[in-house]
């Protein structure tokens, strides 16, 4: 099976973009250990499984290629306060959906904001089926293919795999950035048993300018790289101490996870056409049918 029809069957299944990375050692891995080095304590899962992070070969020992998928989940069209206001209670809102709210007393105050990515239903589970879909798809076709999904809790370097399949550059804010589909989207994707040609990493940078650094309100963001530790997101999401009060003082409500970096980009207010459908899917929650 070619790429062109893989990449094909991952756009019928609710891919918004797809492209094939090889199946090798990843130099991006030398960036990320010095990253993770200091993460804080509710980050430190990511210094497990540094080999598999290297080569996704040491995770999945078939593969040979990599589909990588990107979904996205907010265009400039939709209505923040609206999709807000629909969620209801907030802290009801996250339990229906899944997650773990760390922070409930933010979460009760007036004006609380959520991130984006949750105003839909968890993209863990919704990501992963359209992918097994896929799967399901390549092997009808070829019943000899083999091959492991993941989206996010696999020890994968999925935003690097993502640019070597032509997806997306990286960004200052450090999240895969596409010229055509900003940077609201999840990134999942399969690793086959079989070979596919690849795709040429994709080409560009945000340049000088540099809106997310600015916009940050704890000054997470220095020279393309992430302070978790003064992270916004990280404290509302991931952390179960409460968040210090110097770093509390800077936000501007964010209860659960922090979009100010993402608002800042050029890329995120482009009007660009995409094809998710609204509706409720399996969820009473969010716009998409995730």
């Amino acid at each position: 099976m070619n790429s062109a029809r893989l990449k094909e069957i991952a756009l019928s299944a609710g891919a918004s973009a797809a492209g094939i990375a090889p199946a090798a050692d990843l130099p991006e891995l030398d960036r990320f250990s010095c990253a993770v080095d200091a993460v804080p304590p509710g980050l430190s899962y990511l210094r497990r499984d540094v080999p598999k992070r290297r080569s996704i070969r040491n995770w999945y020992s078939g593969a040979r290629s990599v589909l990588v998928c990107a979904f996205r989940y907010w265009t400039p069209e939709m209505d923040y306060a609206a999709e807000l206001e629909r969620a209801g209670e907030l802290l009801t809102y996250l339990k229906n959906t899944g997650r773990k709210a760390y922070q409930p007393a933010l979460l009760a105050r007036a004006g609380a904001k959520l991130s984006r990515y949750v105003l839909c239903r968890d993209y863990h589970a919704a990501v992963k089926e359209k992918l097994l879909a896929m799967l399901e798809e390549i092997r009808r076709a070829k019943p000899f293919v083999e091959g492991k999904v993941f989206c996010d809790t696999s020890p994968v370097l999925e935003k690097e795999l993502a640019r070597l399949a032509g997806l997306g550059f990286r960004g200052k804010n450090t999240l895969l950035l596409s010229k055509e589909l900003g940077s609201y989207f999840f990134i999942g994707g399969i690793a086959l048993n079989l070979d596919a040609e690849p795709d040429s990493p994709a080409a560009g940078s945000c340049g000088s300018c540099g809106l997310c650094q600015k916009a940050c309100p704890t000054g997470a963001l220095k020279a393309g790289a992430l302070d978790a530790s003064l992270c916004l997101s990280y404290w509302t999401t991931q952390a179960k101490q409460e968040i210090p009060p110097d770093l509390a003082a800077k936000n501007t409500g964010w209860a659960y996870g922090c979009d100010v970096c993402q608002e800042a980009c050029p890329y995120n207010s482009l009007k660009k056409p995409y094809d998710l459908p609204r509706g409720e899917g399996k969820s009473s929650f969010g716009g998409y049918a995730f």
